[in-house]
């Protein structure tokens, strides 16, 4: 298994990997104060949050509220506008939400991205999402 920084889960203590699970569940079951607090102290161990805040914002979006996404990845899409990752990350958790703006972060992706990886997740949520048509 993968951690956020890309080491195997087994370079942090069973604890921290507790505090980022519970953080996780907690946005999703709508636990959203609790879920900040310790979500703020798992990020300010971390190198580059960002990975975190994208599962985050995802966990959030499965919980019904797309805020967090928009505040927080938004902020990051305006200080890095290329990263289209965050972008199909963004339109996933607001997808989830119900929010139906998530359709133009995908169509943005899929018209003028290079990045294959997010290429195919864009195209990987289109797929999902027909799947569940039939």
């Amino acid at each position: 298994m993968h951690t956020l920084q890309g080491g195997t889960s087994g370079d942090y203590p069973v604890v921290y990997r507790n505090l980022m699970a519970v953080a996780l569940l907690g946005a999703v079951y709508k636990a959203r104060d609790d879920a900040e607090t310790v979500s703020a102290a798992v990020e300010k161990t971390l190198n580059d949050p960002l990975q975190f805040r994208l599962c985050r914002a995802i966990a959030q979006g499965i919980g019904g509220d797309a805020e967090f996404a928009r505040g927080t990845l938004g902020k990051h899409l305006e200080q890095h506008p290329d990263d289209d990752g965050a972008k199909v990350a963004m339109a996933v958790s607001m997808m989830l939400a119900g929010n139906a703006e998530w359709k133009q972060w995908i169509d943005n992706v899929l018209a003028t991205s290079t990045d294959q990886s997010a290429r195919e997740a864009a195209n990987g949520v289109i797929a999902y999402l027909g799947s569940l048509r039939h």
